[in-house]
């Protein structure tokens, strides 16, 4: 017999000590992912190193992978890096004298008495805003001297410049042991998981890196080809630098959602200190471009499957911009994207459970020992 007030043990409330762990677990858990979060925000610089390094080592990896097929891998990283720095060089050779001498008449235009004033003075007097402009003639005026007291000390742009090139070092680095040993350190972790999950673990991180180097050929392709159409069109209409604010247009239409549309106010006003008929000339040229970008380059470079809702990139570009400004908007899309296959694949691994189940539970019953007569 069961002693008075003794109950079975299934009954019974969980002890002292089993509540105790319970308390300790959930206390650690919370304070490991506290001390997570404090290591992330104080290492924040290195992070965003290790961003950019896993996004160049993803777009060399093509180019490293063929070099890796006549030489030490090692010997290919650095190959690529050599192609990489010629090419910025080239383009440099190439844009950056003639990007300097606009942008010193821009300056020496703006510097000179009533160079901003006269400019605004000179739009607004059509629509009827002469007397606005006017009254502020003073601020306009003193404008090109507060840009050029912005730009700092010695010091500061000294110090700036120093952190410049760490960073570049940095990254530099970081990718190197990217493409160098990504893979066995891709391997070691698959290693972890269970020999069931490996192999769709492998095709995650195929197709995450696959998103990851569609996106950055895509957006440097179309950037590309938005600055080298602004600059023909601003060439034929005549409009004056038009090659920094072609390379100016094609650097912001990096930024997804607003890029091109920022990009394009400075061209439309360039235009409009011309002529405004050039200006609207201009604008149009822009907004016909702009939906031939988005209703024929995008699908044709990116490719319809790859493509995500309208909404899900506004929220994705929305929220990489609160959390790291410029860089989360860029790396917005194809974190979306990874997002995007991760779900796909946890849909496809419960599937297979369901069906998996489904077939178990309509297997007929064994049968058991027959001619047994219960007496």
């Amino acid at each position: 017999m069961t002693a008075a007030g003794d109950g079975p043990r299934s009954q019974r409330g969980p002890s002292t000590a089993t509540v105790a762990r319970v308390v300790l677990v959930v206390l650690a858990t919370a304070l490991a992912f506290a001390v997570g979060l404090w290591l992330l925000y104080r290492l924040q610089e290195i992070v965003v190193w290790s961003v950019l390094a896993l996004f160049l080592a993803i777009a060399l990896r093509p180019a490293v992978n063929w070099l890796a097929t006549h030489a030490p891998r090692a010997i290919a990283i650095l190959t690529s890096y050599l192609g990489l720095v010629i090419v910025v060089v080239a383009l440099g050779a190439l844009v950056v004298p003639a990007l300097l001498r606009q942008v010193r008449q821009l300056v020496d235009a703006l510097q000179q008495p009533g160079g901003v004033a006269g400019q605004v003075e000179w739009f607004a007097g059509p629509l009827g805003l002469g007397g606005v402009a006017r009254s502020l003639r003073p601020q306009l005026e003193a404008l090109p001297g507060q840009l050029a007291g912005s730009i700092g000390s010695v010091t500061t742009v000294t110090a700036s410049t120093i952190s410049t090139v760490t960073a570049i070092l940095g990254v530099a680095v970081l990718t190197f042991f990217f493409l160098h040993d990504g893979a066995r350190l891709v391997e070691s972790t698959v290693g972890l998981l269970p020999e069931a999950q490996r192999p769709r673990a492998r095709r995650v991180m195929e197709q995450s890196a696959d998103a990851i180097f569609g996106y950055i050929r895509g957006n440097l392709s179309i950037s590309a080809i938005a600055g080298a159409s602004a600059l023909v069109g601003m060439l034929v209409l005549g409009i004056p630098y038009a090659l920094p604010l072609a390379i100016l247009l094609a650097v912001l239409d990096l930024i997804p959602m607003v890029g091109a549309t920022v990009g394009a106010i400075p061209v439309v006003l360039a235009a409009l200190a011309i002529s405004p008929v050039k200006a609207v000339i201009l604008l149009v040229y822009i907004i016909v471009y702009q939906q031939i970008e988005s209703n024929v380059l995008n699908p044709l470079i990116y490719g319809h499957s790859d493509q995500l809702p309208a909404l899900t990139v506004f929220l994705a570009f929305l929220a990489g911009s609160l959390l790291w400004g410029i860089l989360g908007a860029l790396i917005a899309i194809p974190v979306a994207n990874i997002i995007r296959i991760l779900i796909r694949e946890w849909q496809a691994s419960r599937a297979d459970r369901t069906r998996h189940d489904t077939e178990v539970a309509e297997e007929p019953a064994a049968s058991g020992p027959q001619g047994f007569v219960e007496r």
